[in-house]
């Protein structure tokens, strides 16, 4: 692969990773809002603080993948895909990103339950 196409995929998922940073502070706030007001007991507190601790291990997989990104730059450009880079601590950037998508992905289920267990 080339070494602009690499530099736009690079891009490409900083551009996302930011997204999901921004969407990750929105709603983990907003959790952290509801457990400050301290109407939730029980059932409903347990998924609310999953979420949080969903949220921010999402943030710390896209620091750590922004970390990654930075030090694949200057290794372009690379014989194999850039989702096989590793810089030292043991995770590619393409695990990197399925970790964050994923503690997303259960931050948001368990804000979901919570939502559900809340209506009912």
């Amino acid at each position: 692969m080339e070494k602009s196409a690499q530099l736009d995929a690079i891009n490409a998922l900083k551009d996302w990773s930011k997204w999901l940073i921004g969407l990750n502070t929105v709603l983990g706030g907003g959790c952290l809002t509801v457990l400050e007001i301290g109407k939730v007991w029980g059932l409903q507190r347990f998924f609310v603080i999953a979420a949080i601790i969903a949220f921010l291990l999402s943030v710390l997989c896209a620091i750590l993948l922004g970390r990654v990104l930075a030090s694949l730059a200057e290794h372009l450009p690379t014989v194999e895909s850039i989702y096989h880079f590793q810089d030292g601590m043991g995770l590619s950037v393409g695990q990197l990103a399925r970790l964050q998508l994923t503690a997303f992905l259960l931050a948001a289920l368990f804000m979901g339950i919570w939502l559900a267990l809340k209506l009912l």
